[in-house]
């Protein structure tokens, strides 16, 4: 690969006139182009001197089988267990496989190589599975099965009524069990396209017993532990009711805040319960957009930073592009913490991009394989073209990146050293069968769910 290599590593070194070797799927060198050429003889050279080379960024956060939901959610609040669950509990394995491959072509064509997939359907693991491998991309996949009844009094049934919860007996150690085979079939360390992790979802439909095995599980094979956590008001108001204890405080309670932790949202966290994550050394993942989406709230983001929290950008199946994400953080941000304080220094570009990038594979214990360009570490590249009228008269490329790139700048998307998007060209998926799949599932989740909408979505 030859271009303006951003190599991401720990002196986020910049080589304006730079190569990236790779071989057998791995970076061999990184360096001057005088340099490489010099030592290696290329048999296929990606990318020019307009090029802009960089390691492919990951998505820390989605959920594959909500990809056929699209727009059924626009303009609807609340939407997750009334739209989003049924949609998902709708599907049949085929489907599942389907919304696989439209979310990596999706994330591909946006220069993303990593996904972090969490799925709560037993039934759809193998297809999941499978149609990753087909497509290449790589994934860490937090595997895990609720085990908990639970129901939330809604605010004025308060007079009346409480909220409750009971753990379906046995069921923990079960799904516990399967969790502890996927994660052998699939090491949390491990060399391969999948890596395995834990998922113990919410704490409303997953038991104590569950959250502590899913963490002991996660120290055991050093992988992560993912956990929607202080995602909205009525989870807030659940845990107050029946624990006594906000959420984060809960995950306190029960032992299981560590450096496995992945905090997927956190969006209502208090002062107080931040510092519990960054005690803890556990990693966030933040949907910006999502944010936006369901209107719960905006995390005070340079507030985890600044407590030594890692932070990870995750689209959450919104956009599904890293580019918008990454701007959305820096303008919800901007907007809430920014213009508020008068202070151009809430977030920079850089931090942005690490979030996208190796601070990402942090949080998801994948920095040893991925997030840099680096040698040994896996060959997953994004080629962009750096030749536009918008790219030119480069004065700090960080800022220029966040500011004014976009997917249209991604020509090439590489993981393992395998070209997976070239101009338009997806080699391991046919666009036109998955175009066919993709409208027929949409159509089918339409019909499933767009009576439960409150209203019907407008004419325009």
């Amino acid at each position: 690969m030859r271009g303006r290599i951003v190599t991401m590593d720990k002196d986020r070194t910049v080589i304006d006139d730079g190569m990236a070797v790779s071989r057998a799927g791995r970076i061999l060198a990184v360096g001057p182009r005088a340099e490489i050429a010099s030592r290696f003889r290329c048999d296929q050279v990606l990318g020019d001197a307009h090029s802009i080379i960089m390691p492919g960024f990951i998505d820390a956060h989605t959920h594959c089988t909500q990809c056929f939901v699209r727009s059924l959610t626009s303009g609807e609040l609340p939407m997750i267990p009334r739209i989003y669950s049924p949609a998902q509990r709708s599907l049949n394995p085929e489907h599942a496989a389907t919304t696989v491959r439209l979310i990596a072509a999706q994330l591909l064509r946006s220069g993303i190589t990593t996904m972090c997939e969490g799925t709560l359907n037993p039934a759809h693991e193998p297809a999941i599975v499978q149609a990753i491998e087909e497509t290449g991309i790589r994934c860490v996949m937090a595997r895990g099965a609720a085990d908990q009844d639970f129901h939330h009094a809604a605010l004025y049934s308060q007079i009346t009524d409480r909220s409750w919860y009971k753990a379906r007996e046995g069921q923990a150690e079960k799904e516990l069990l399967a969790t502890e085979a996927f994660l052998q079939r699939h090491p949390a360390r491990g060399d391969g396209l999948i890596r395995g992790a834990v998922n113990v979802s919410a704490l409303l439909n997953f038991s104590e017993v569950y959250f502590k095995g899913g963490a002991e599980l996660a120290r055991r094979h050093d992988a992560t532990m993912q956990v929607h956590i202080g995602r909205d008001r009525e989870e807030v108001e659940f845990c107050l009711s029946v624990f006594g204890r906000r959420p984060i405080e809960r995950l306190a309670d029960l032992g299981v805040i560590d450096e496995h932790l992945v905090a997927v949202h956190a969006v209502l966290a208090s002062e107080k319960e931040v510092e519990l994550l960054a005690r803890g050394g556990a990693g966030l993942a933040h949907s910006p957009v999502e944010c936006v989406a369901n209107l719960n709230a905006i995390p005070n983001l340079p507030r985890f930073r600044a407590a030594g929290i890692r932070v990870a950008l995750g689209c959450d199946n919104q956009a599904n592009d890293i580019f918008v994400n990454m701007r959305a953080a820096w303008l919800i941000h901007g907007a809430k913490w920014g213009v508020s304080s008068y202070d151009a220094e809430f977030l920079s570009a850089g931090e942005i991009i690490d979030m996208a990038t190796i601070e990402a594979a942090s949080v998801l214990r994948c920095d040893d394989l991925i997030g840099s360009l680096e040698p040994g570490k896996a060959a997953d590249l994004v080629v962009l073209d750096g030749s536009g009228p918008h790219m030119m008269s480069s004065q700090h490329l960080s800022s220029e990146l966040l500011r004014y790139a976009s997917r249209a700048e991604v020509k090439s998307t590489i993981v393992a050293g395998k070209v997976l998007y070239s101009d338009g060209e997806f080699p391991t998926i046919d666009i036109e069968r998955l175009r066919e799949e993709a409208t027929a599932g949409a159509r089918f989740v339409g019909d499933v769910v767009s009576e439960r909408r409150y209203r019907p979505l407008p004419v325009w």
